[in-house]
């Protein structure tokens, strides 16, 4: 009878061993897609770094992990593909808006904090930043995967050169519905309307909005300088490039696959930081000759409305909560050096 056991047990071991061995070889033969959406041609800095991605992830994995990009909104517009993410039916996604990733994000978008975009990364790669972005985010069922420089922001019209603060007053810009722009351009003195990027070169040549605020890169891309006479170079907030993944999506990768994609998304950020860096002044130079006028304020006009934005801060700490007084300052003096 003993030997009955021994032996019932020798054949029951080999054959868990045999199982374990057929489901290695399952999940090594399992392939994975990724579709990714934005909303930006293929020629914006966006799409050319993620086609580096894209490369790196597939020859890394082997294949195994093969990557869809879908750009210029044709999976619709940034909310419709980030809802879309977060109920699973695409995989990733770049973009905003911010508050329904983690309302932390909005440390980023507090008016003059950036300097430049090496001011920006100190903050967006600095571990504790980035784990409380990460942590508040994946309770809403996101992963964030990196984050880099979406670009600092300018503010375009077609009626009259913007130098002060009370340049802004009387104006109708067009902006994305996201608070931390409308709260700055109303606190400067403009009225905002929400209208989605796709129709907003429209609604700037039709006068439903006077002007309107965005990258260089984006205001190129969307050929915006066509329909805006005035460009004000204010770099009034540096937006966070967020490349985000469904969560429970990131979360069935074997891990190698994880780093893998982790490693890809630092590339993506470092390759489109680079980018938009190399690009900006020339593509101001073109928006220029093109008729654009193009004016940079000063040192004390500046000062102008940075003290004007004041108010934002208290709005997000003390109206809004969306974060506190120590993260802000945590981010402030990450952004300054300190």
């Amino acid at each position: 009878m003993k030997k009955f056991f021994v032996l019932a047990l020798v054949v029951l071991l080999a054959c868990t061993a045999v199982f374990a061995q057929g489901g290695q070889e399952a999940a090594a033969d399992k392939t994975y897609t990724i579709k990714l959406g934005h909303t930006m041609s293929t020629a914006h800095p966006r799409h050319v770094a993620l086609l580096e991605f894209e490369k790196y992830v597939e020859e890394k994995t082997n294949g195994k992990v093969q990557v869809e990009l879908f750009p210029a909104g044709i999976l619709g517009t940034e909310p419709d593909m980030q809802e879309s993410m977060r109920m699973g039916t695409l995989e990733a996604f770049v973009g905003g808006p911010f508050d329904t990733i983690t309302k932390k994000l909005n440390l980023f978008l507090m008016p003059f904090f950036f300097e430049n975009q090496e001011a920006l990364m100190r903050v967006a790669k600095n571990e504790k930043v980035f784990n409380i972005m990460s942590s508040d985010a994946e309770a809403n069922g996101i992963k964030i995967l990196a984050i880099g420089d979406g670009g600092a922001r300018q503010i375009t019209n077609s009626k009259r050169r913007i130098t002060k603060p009370a340049d802004m007053k009387g104006l109708k810009l067009r902006t994305p519905s996201i608070e931390a722009i409308m709260v700055c351009m109303e606190t400067l003195g403009a009225s905002t309307v929400s209208i989605p990027l796709a129709d907003c070169y429209m609604s700037l040549k039709t006068g439903v909005a006077d002007g309107q605020e965005n990258p260089v890169a984006t205001i190129y891309d969307q050929k915006l300088y066509e329909v805006q006479k005035y460009i004000t170079y204010v770099n009034y907030q540096y937006h966070p490039e967020v490349l985000t993944m469904n969560a429970a999506f990131y979360n069935s990768l074997p891990e190698e696959y994880k780093k893998i994609i982790s490693d890809a998304a630092w590339l993506f950020i470092d390759t489109e930081n680079k980018i938009a860096l190399d690009n900006a002044e020339k593509r101001l130079e073109e928006m220029k000759a093109y008729g654009c006028d193009i004016y940079t304020p000063t040192a004390a006009e500046t000062q102008a409305f940075v003290d004007a934005c004041t108010p934002v801060y208290d709005h997000f700490v003390k109206k809004l909560k969306y974060f506190s007084q120590e993260e802000l300052d945590l981010v402030k003096n990450l952004a300054k050096g300190n």
